[in-house]
């Protein structure tokens, strides 16, 4: 059954319903499953074009545009994504009876409507289902891309799996091409084993000792009803005239910098194929300084060696074994997609957002390749800030963003964190010297793993948020990870103890709480002055951990301190901060400003299993303080919450940073949260983070660091601070209570939706919990699981100012549409809106308003007997 209809009976899958409304009427129905998941485009939409990329954990990565068209970023450090013309996919499709049919595969070629790309990383696909092709296809491109597994997923190879439909009553031939070009290359030389066909564009035959030295692989496989061809030309016309004659490549190579793979297919009527074309690339040394003394082999090379000659072993492997690596991907994302727990537009951005830790100038190293001082065996992990922020692993920042890190990959998390153990306390002779307290960053790309604190902009030496947050990431790498790694323990204890005493000397009016003045944390054009509910809340927490930590190493003295430390500074945080609904951005700035942040230390603690700082109907009152300024005063609250907002609802236009929305701290608000039980206000924030970043503003595979109001003043783009979405996924999992599908039949109040548009949620007078605002365009949806299959009633509770329209959507399926009359502004009537049909299973409803303005307390759904 076509995509777009997937609706009615979906066994194990929930529906995910996008707003991408320029394409959603051309999803085709596809060769095998994607995921509804899946972000999707046409391949000829408008506006910002990129997509998924391949290429594993410090190894580079390529990347295959929603157009067709591809780029590279190889080299750490630079992003100019310029196109490749020389790289690109063909197709050729001849029928038994009729003219042969050639085209390249993008979308100037193509136009609209005659394909879609979806991504849901590491894997995306492109379905061919316009009437340009006689035979349908669908690629599936991915890279071993898997949890826990070090090797795989530090390879540097790509999967283009395709699977060619014949739906015609005669047989066809279909050939796939793809052409590549190495600017360093020297010539191209085909491999052959067995079954498996390759062509190197080699560089030479010396060992790599440069950055561009890189070698490729095309490979594909052949059998009885598939042959593989190849070649290597001057120029690429030459190739695609080859292959446009009749689906195959003349097998001649030579002294040429560019080449082809072809696989051609003998595809009978109602029959498919699937076959893979492999791309691999042997680059093994990052960076390139003039002085030479700078270099660093890459992960990989420990499974593949250190000449840059080896990239066919890399494809051969590849071929082995990717459809083995695809089941555990797709094992992995299954596990989140059939959970009733997480929201819909939450998956499709856990796994999307996963983006970054491959593209973001990623290194992960395998030993020196310059003779710099090195542990070979430690093989040392980090990635930007951002392109326009170049600094390695930014401690304040990755406290939020190395979530997904930690918990898919936790021993490189944990390596990160022992760096930073190290810029405070180490006798080790292959790092800079210790600075007594935690840095900022490892160094940029003239200096990664040489240098403290490339980072100039302010003396981070006396910020006060570094050492609590290196205290809670020790504490978070060690308890959720089993709390049995005892050798990460110890080697960072005695920074711990180093970073709380730095923390607790910042307490300039000894009252437990470290003072600010100025910008000394995160926020680093924002000024804050005295004791702060940021910095002062994530002490709190850091003290809550250090107890903890020293407990588990046995000094007993060292775990009472702490705890007293935290009693004192828990005391006057509540005295001098607390309002009664929020705690107070700072006490010495002379206005009770309402911070988005102000909970981080509370956020952290929750999420590591440790206590709130804060009690928690203080904790509630805060949030949903938030929640009613900081978001829904700001843009109707569509964007996410805004920094900083006065007690009087306007925003605080003091600072650039004040008034601006930081999505990775926007997702941590969310996680908090959900951790308190405001389930609705946490989907506020994630949808419109979701639906701006992925539907509406054209952010995706570009997530910036902030906006402003209307996304303007989009700031960082590629910023590592948003993949603390992972952190919401951690809420959801640890926080008891998480609303699942809900049963039906049932009553579902309208407040526990789990995705919406333009609505709020208020005190209803008859006792609950309401959905106001819910006006002509505004929607709500539900998961919900149909137990028993049947017709059902539906009836609403709702007041409405004037007669209007509600309609009940399942996808494109219209369900139900009813009149609703007037009940007059304050009063409350249940209206029967008819009668659906539904059948068993998993399935999302949404409630549309067409016409009207309402009120709503609540949805019923009878089972009619």
């Amino acid at each position: 059954m076509p995509t777009k209809y997937r609706f009615i009976e979906i066994p194990m899958v929930v529906l995910v319903i996008f707003v991408v409304v320029s394409i959603f009427w051309a999803i085709p129905a596809s060769a095998a499953t994607i995921p509804t998941e899946a972000w999707v485009r046409d391949i000829n939409a408008g506006g910002y074009r990129d997509g998924a990329s391949i290429g594993g954990l410090g190894a580079g990565t390529i990347t295959w545009r929603f157009d067709g068209k591809f780029y590279k970023r190889l080299y750490p450090g630079l992003n100019n994504m310029l196109v490749e013309d020389d790289w690109g996919f063909y197709m050729y499709q001849k029928p038994a009876e009729g003219k042969r049919v050639f085209t390249k595969l993008d979308a100037n070629s193509l136009g609209s409507g005659q394909a879609s790309y979806y991504s849901l990383f590491p894997k995306s696909w492109v379905d061919y289902y316009g009437k340009s092709f006689l035979c349908k296809a669908q690629v599936t491109q991915f890279s071993p891309i898997i949890p826990n597994d070090y090797q795989r997923t530090s390879y540097p190879v790509g999967i283009y799996k395709w699977e060619i439909t014949n739906p015609t009553a005669s047989d066809c031939e279909v050939s796939i091409m793809l052409t590549w070009s190495n600017v360093s290359g020297t010539n191209a030389e085909p491999v052959i084993s067995g079954k498996r066909v390759g062509l190197v564009l080699r560089r030479g035959t010396g060992d790599a000792n440069r950055e561009s030295h890189v070698e490729f692989t095309l490979a594909s496989e052949q059998d009885e009803n598939t042959v593989v061809t190849y070649a290597s030309s001057a120029t690429l016309n030459d190739l695609i005239a080859d292959f446009e004659a009749d689906g195959s490549l003349n097998n001649e190579t030579g002294d040429h910098k560019i080449g082809a793979i072809t696989f051609k297919a003998k595809v009978k009527a109602g029959t498919s194929v699937t076959v893979p074309i492999i791309l691999a690339w042997d680059m093994p040394i990052t960076f390139d300084d003039s002085a030479g003394s700078h270099k660093w082999y890459k992960r990989y090379t420990r499974y593949f060696g250190r000449s840059g000659l080896n990239s066919w072993k890399i494809a051969n492997e590849t071929l082995a074994n990717y459809s083995k690596w695809e089941q555990a991907i797709d094992n992995w994302q299954k596990d989140v997609l059939t959970s009733n727990k997480y929201p819909a537009w939450l998956k499709t951005t856990l796994f999307n957002e996963l983006y970054f830790y491959f593209i973001g100038g990623t290194v992960w190293e395998a030993g020196a390749a310059s003779g710099q001082p090195d542990d070979p065996d430690e093989d040392m992990f980090s990635h930007l800030e951002c392109y326009i922020y170049p600094f390695y692993g930014t401690s304040d920042v990755r406290f939020y963003g190395s979530w997904a890190l930690f918990l898919l990959w936790p021993e490189i998390d944990k390596q990160c964190v022992k760096q930073y153990s190290d810029s405070i306390y180490t006798t080790r002779k292959d790092r800079p010297p210790p600075l007594g307290t935690c840095a900022h960053d490892f160094g940029s790309v003239n200096n990664l793993f040489a240098k403290w604190n490339e980072y100039t902009f302010k003396d981070t030496t006396d910020w006060k948020d570094l050492n609590s947050k290196f205290v809670l990431m020790v504490y978070r790498d060690w308890a959720l990870s089993g709390k049995q790694d005892a050798a990460f323990l110890n080697y960072c204890w005695s920074s711990v103890k180093i970073a709380m005493n730095k923390v607790r000397g910042q307490d300039t009016d000894n009252d437990g709480l470290p003072n600010s003045d100025g910008t000394d944390q995160t926020y680093d054009t924002m000024e804050l002055q005295g004791n702060t509910a940021y910095c002062g809340g994530l002490f709190l927490a850091a003290c809550e951990a250090a107890k903890e930590l020293a407990l588990a190493v046995n000094d007993p003295e060292s775990a009472k301190t702490y705890q007293s430390w935290l009693e004192l500074a828990q005391t006057n945080f509540e005295k001098k901060l607390w309002t009664g609904t929020y705690y107070k951005i700072d006490t010495h700035s002379g206005d009770d400003r309402i911070m988005a942040d102000q909970l981080c230390g509370d956020w952290y603690a929750r999420a590591c299993g440790l206590p709130g700082i804060v009690p928690d109907k203080n904790a509630v009152k805060a949030l949903r303080t938030i929640y009613q300024y900081n978001l829904m005063k700001f843009d109707n609250g569509k964007i996410g919450p805004v920094n900083v907002m006065f007690p009087d609802g306007k925003v605080d236009e003091i600072y650039g940073q004040t008034q601006e929305v930081w999505i990775g701290v926007a997702w941590s608000v969310a996680a908090n949260m959900i951790q308190h039980g405001l389930f609705s206000e946490a989907a506020q924030i994630g949808y419109g983070l979701y639906n701006t970043i992925w539907n509406t503003h054209e952010l995706w595979f570009r997530t910036p660091e902030a906006w402003q109001t209307g996304v303007t003043a989009v700031r960082a783009p590629y910023y590592m601070r948003a993949s603390s979405v992972w952190a919401l996924k951690q809420a959801y999992d640890v926080t008891p209570g998480v609303p699942e599908a809900l049963a039906i039949p049932a009553r579902l109040e309208a407040e526990n939706y789990h995705a919406m548009n333009g609505v709020v949620t208020g005190i209803c007078p008859e006792g609950s919990r309401e959905i106001a605002g819910f006006d002509a365009g505004d929607w709500v949806e539900f998961n919900i699981y149909v137990q028993y299959e049947g017709k059902y009633k539906v009836e609403y509770r709702l007041s409405a100012e004037q007669p209007g329209v509600i309609q009940l959507t399942a996808g494109s399926t219209v369900l139900l549409t009813s009149k609703i009359a007037k009940t007059g502004a304050d009063t409350w009537k249940t209206v029967s809106g008819g009668n659906i049909a539904l059948k068993q299973g998993n399935n999302i409803l949404r409630i549309r308003v067409q016409k009207g303005s309402y009120r709503m307390n609540w949805i019923e759904l009878h089972l009619q007997k």
